[in-house]
């Protein structure tokens, strides 16, 4: 006769059949340290080299704790006319280097209502 330990289903093997057989191992990462739970650290992109006269200007940015953060600010400014590419150095709680390559100067008003619309403040203008 089965007793009750017996009967009873094993919740890996129940996902380890819903899984199609694919691995059940659901380890969760430890993101404390990143400042944000959001998302785990984000690996430092190799900065591109600006083009020959490209015009380079960089930002404050107050408030940035992960790479979605940094992501956001990042489109919000590539929107803005003239505007090549741009790269943020992320200090998650503290003050962000954003740092936008364009063809021409880019006024410092259109950067900071980008940074504002995607949530954020400039810290130095």
């Amino acid at each position: 006769m089965a007793t009750p330990a017996d009967s009873r289903i094993s919740i890996p093997r129940i996902l380890e059949t819903l899984m199609c057989g694919t691995s059940s191992d659901l380890t969760l990462t430890d993101t404390s340290s990143s400042g944000c739970a959001c998302c785990g650290p984000q690996e430092s992109k190799a900065n591109s080299i600006p083009a020959p006269g490209s015009v380079s200007a960089s930002f404050g940015v107050a408030g940035l704790t992960c790479g979605s953060c940094a992501s956001r600010v990042s489109s919000a400014v590539g929107e803005i006319d003239d505007v090549t590419d741009v790269q943020i150095d992320l200090v998650a709680g503290g003050t962000s280097t954003v740092t936008v390559l364009s063809n021409q100067v880019v006024p410092a008003a259109a950067v900071r209502s980008a940074v504002e619309q995607a949530g954020y403040q400039l810290s130095n203008v």
